[in-house]
């Protein structure tokens, strides 16, 4: 628990031109005011005011926000407070934000469930000793190894969608993964390069797609990465195809069945792949991660047909993604995909250069602390970096 006088009119300092600061500012006011109305205090708001103008007399307790305007990635951060000082900074938007929810959660605040929002005890908060508090700036080694992500199920909700993205910032979660199903994900506006004829009756029976809206809205917001994908890897292979042909899917036992995954060997399975893949590309330029991992619980639940049985569980799972990785990397070439494997056979079949293994999978045990949330283990205990 951090010491923090409330009674005190704080002045926030931030950045000009930066949009971020300026949200952080906000949210900052938004649980001083909190903290004083708890305290039956008058309800006196921090004053926000850039650094480019006059700044405030010595006498004055500021909080000085700082961010790295020329960086956009990294979520590192760091934070001291004086007695009538505190110093909050980013490495980039992304990091500053972490930074202030980090601090409020120094103060005592919890965000246990969407819409909650737990105020620390008031007899915590009075000043008795001023420490200077400092936490080492999170200087990440590998993107990978730190990112934290919240992996949002297949049928997303308008309505609760928004609490569920803000409820993930003030957790500190630094990127959403929305399903390859999700609407997030579905653009059907018109782009420049398509025929007149494709526009006109886009503008004229497009409907908007507010799950999209609203996520793009935040992640801007929050500075917050969007990623695709998930147990999502059998839905480039659409199980209506299994009336034309069913070669493409899995043999178990003899028999050709479109239950958990398919047939990786199959030329025509490939090329399906491929093509269901590259309309999700095309569709989400910006996207720089896709994870594409096997039906859930069925991870290696794959193909025993008279081809497939050459190659090990783990080869066929590396068929699938180096496939896709290599529509990926012509229609995307700074984009990665992640697949999952945890046996320890490693197989002949190398993995592509644009895709990376994980060992671990959202929702098991432990697996929090490497990065991973699932959106519908929201209202357990709150994740702590």
């Amino acid at each position: 628990m951090a010491n923090f006088d409330v009674s005190k009119v704080w002045v926030i300092l931030i950045p000009a031109k930066q949009p971020t600061a300026a949200k952080m500012a906000e949210e900052l006011s938004h649980y001083i005011e909190l903290l004083r109305c708890q305290a039956k205090l008058p309800q006196t708001s921090p004053r926000v005011q850039d650094t480019s103008e006059t700044p405030p007399d010595d006498s004055v307790p500021i909080i000085l926000l700082n961010v790295d305007m020329e960086r956009q990635e990294g979520n590192g951060f760091s934070w001291r407070m004086g007695k009538d000082r505190i110093e909050i900074y980013g490495e980039s938007g992304r990091g500053l934000c972490n930074g202030v929810f980090d601090f409020l959660g120094a103060l005592g605040f919890r965000w246990p469930r969407p819409g909650q929002e737990l105020l620390p005890p008031l007899d915590k908060l009075q000043p008795n000793e001023y420490i200077p508090k400092e936490v080492d700036a999170y200087h990440p080694s590998e993107a990978d190894s730190i990112c934290r992500r919240m992996v949002f199920g297949r049928k997303d909700s308008s309505k609760t969608l928004e609490s569920m993205i803000v409820w993930a910032v003030r957790n500190k979660i630094d990127t959403l993964v929305f399903s390859l199903r999700s609407r997030v994900l579905q653009d059907h506006s018109p782009r420049p390069g398509d025929p007149p004829i494709t526009r006109f009756f886009a503008r004229l029976f497009g409907k908007p797609n507010h799950d999209r809206e609203i996520v793009l809205r935040l992640a801007e917001k929050y500075k917050l990465a969007i990623e695709g994908g998930g147990w999502d890897l059998s839905l480039l292979v659409p199980r209506g195809y299994f009336f034309l042909n069913q070669e493409i899917f899995r043999m178990n036992s003899g028999k050709r069945i479109k239950q958990y995954n398919f047939c990786p060997t199959a030329p025509q399975t490939i090329r399906l792949l491929q093509k269901e893949a590259e309309k999700i590309f095309r569709a989400n330029p910006k996207v720089a991660v896709y994870h594409l991992w096997p039906d859930r619980g069925h991870e290696q639940t794959w193909c025993s047909c008279p081809t497939c049985r050459a190659f090990t569980l783990v080869e066929q799972n590396r068929i699938a993604v180096n496939a896709v990785a290599d529509t990926l990397a012509k229609v995307n070439p700074g984009a990665r995909i992640s697949y999952y494997e945890n046996i320890s056979d490693q197989g002949d079949v190398a993995p592509r250069h644009n895709i990376f293994k994980i060992n671990h999978l959202p929702g098991e045990t432990g697996v929090e602390a490497m990065g991973w949330f699932l959106e519908e283990n929201i209202g357990q205990p709150t994740p702590q970096a």
